[in-house]
């Protein structure tokens, strides 16, 4: 049997209960056990290991970040920690931001997420808060491009990205479409591979999208360098 495509990063996914918390990968064509988390003292603790667990996804740009649970108090609690205590996560700098969304409903174990993906509007609700994480990032590409300073932080070709991305000071982002990344796979996959081994943010969109047909006019690909302004 062939072994079923993984996909693209999409978001995370957190069934979280008063004691427990089970975190998902979620990508665009599967979805991936990470960890489970147990409550072993305070509300605190318990809440900032959960965040603890999420900081790779969000530094590699991963900002999509799904709360199930079947008491919405659950969800409630957990946004109230995130903005007393770790608000840069929803708040911060725009191309870190996290979009926090709640769905109804378990997500414990696999059958619990099997079933939360065919009774629920768990596919709506990724593509919506992918939407807000995709403006933020839309938002920032189009004043560096509409500035000659902001321009001068951005490369539009493989060649500049590869180089980039090779050297000691790192990019920040990298932007690429699914048509971009099928007609250069392998050069791709080491890309991103090298990417994510530097804590690079990179996303992938697919062509069709407002983001997708904005990458396609710069030929599919660019990469924005840090800003220093």
């Amino acid at each position: 049997m062939p072994k079923r495509k993984r996909g693209y990063p999409l978001a995370v996914l957190i069934g979280l209960q008063r004691d427990k918390a089970a975190v998902w990968n979620v990508y665009s064509h599967s979805i991936k056990p990470d960890t489970t988390i147990k409550r072993e003292s305070n509300e605190y603790n318990f809440y900032e290991e959960i965040i603890n667990r999420l900081r790779p996804g969000i530094k590699q740009g991963v900002k999509t970040v799904i709360i199930a649970s079947p008491d919405k108090k659950n969800y409630e609690a957990f946004y109230d920690h995130v903005e007393k205590h770790q608000r840069w996560l929803i708040g911060g700098y725009e191309l870190n931001r996290v979009t926090l969304e709640y769905v109804e409903g378990s997500a414990l174990d696999m059958d619990s997420v099997l079933e939360l993906v065919e009774d629920s509007n768990l596919k709506k609700t990724v593509q919506k808060a992918s939407r807000e994480d995709i403006k933020r990032i839309m938002s920032v590409l189009e004043r560096r491009i509409g500035t000659p300073d902001g321009i001068e932080t951005l490369r539009f070709t493989f060649k500049e990205t590869e180089d980039a991305i090779y050297s000691d000071d790192a990019p920040e982002y990298v932007l690429m479409t699914t048509d971009f990344q099928r007609l250069h796979s392998r050069r791709t996959q080491r890309l991103l591979q090298i990417a994510q081994n530097k804590g690079i943010k990179t996303i992938i969109v697919e062509a069709h999208t407002e983001m997708g047909k904005r990458l396609t006019q710069f030929g599919g690909l660019i990469c924005m360098l840090h800003d220093f302004e």
